[in-house]
């Protein structure tokens, strides 16, 4: 006998636009789920879905407050900070799992129990970081970030210049503006080659176009960005540049199954509406994957994958 589980989805979108990426993810993955028979062989996995404004949080507690009334056994979503806290508070208050896919500062006295995050803790991030940089030897790093969270993120490498042998030089991307030339050019002036970057991949994309404008893509420079979405940017034009990048990502693409999944994933959103990519998929893999972490150059250095996802 078939049992059904039902699962609640929120997400921001354009009013009258086309579906995100997140919400593509989230049907393929119960869809792939159920197509599976061997992963839960007597239940089928159905959901509802909701649609809210961006930032509007009070619409997304009454959507959650919809869903939990028709029984949902979890609620996946929204990604903005506000939003997903009003979402978290409610179902923290009556025991249902909230998934959560974007980064969130863990505090010490943090009472948000049911929930699962598809981000690595900050901590652990922030140590494999730490890890690359001796790897490299550096003993020169500037840090670039672009707001006051990424402090947190980096908090290891922070304190390193107290334990370790290494000079550090901290600046702020400007805020009201995307124009990082200012800044990229009092780095150049500096000499700093070690750059690492904590900011969107939206904001990477633009960092690296304008370093390569001024001549800043060369064998010298060496820049790791902390973002898991370096992978969706389009970094050929920099291929035969010289230039030095390292980043992150949570899937082994070199494991079988999970190229299955994303050669399956990708033919799915080749159906869908065109829309930019917002480089979502390792997180939603992992509903469907058992994770990894994967760090580019050394994966002997890093850290575990255990310690890395909030359960």
């Amino acid at each position: 006998m078939t049992s059904f589980s039902f699962t609640g989805g929120i997400f921001e979108s354009v009013e009258s636009g086309p579906s995100g990426a997140e919400e593509l993810a989230f049907k393929f993955a119960l869809n792939t789920i159920n197509r599976n028979r061997t992963l839960l062989p007597n239940t089928t996995l159905t959901y509802d879905i909701q649609r809210i404004n961006i930032y509007d949080s009070f619409e997304a507690s009454r959507k959650a407050c919809d869903q939990l009334s028709l029984g949902v056994a979890a609620i996946f979503g929204p990604s903005h900070s506000s939003s997903a806290n009003a979402v978290q508070s409610i179902c923290n208050a009556l025991g249902v799992p909230h998934i959560q896919t974007k980064w969130k500062h863990q505090v010490s006295d943090n009472r948000d129990v049911f929930y699962v995050s598809l981000y690595p803790d900050f901590s652990s991030l922030s140590r494999a970081i730490l890890d690359l940089v001796h790897f490299f030897k550096w003993k020169t790093v500037t840090v670039v970030y672009d707001d006051s969270t990424g402090l947190i993120r980096l908090q290891e490498l922070i304190k390193a210049p107290s334990r370790y042998n290494i000079r550090l030089k901290i600046r702020q991307l400007p805020a009201d503006t995307k124009d990082a030339k200012p800044l990229l050019k009092e780095m150049k002036r500096g000499k700093e080659f070690h750059i690492i970057f904590d900011c969107g991949h939206e904001m990477a994309a633009g960092i690296l176009k304008q370093a390569l404008a001024m001549g800043m893509m060369t064998e010298y420079y060496h820049y790791i960005f902390t973002t898991l979405d370096l992978f969706a940017l389009d970094v050929e034009p920099y291929r035969y540049s010289g230039v030095n990048m390292t980043g992150f990502r949570i899937l082994n693409t070199e494991n079988s199954q999970v190229a299955s999944i994303i050669e399956k994933w990708s033919m799915e959103r080749l159906q869908a509406p065109p829309k930019p990519d917002s480089g979502l998929l390792d997180g939603f893999m992992t509903e469907l994957q058992v994770p990894s972490w994967l760090i580019a150059v050394n994966r002997s250095s890093c850290i575990q994958s255990g310690s890395v996802w909030v359960q």
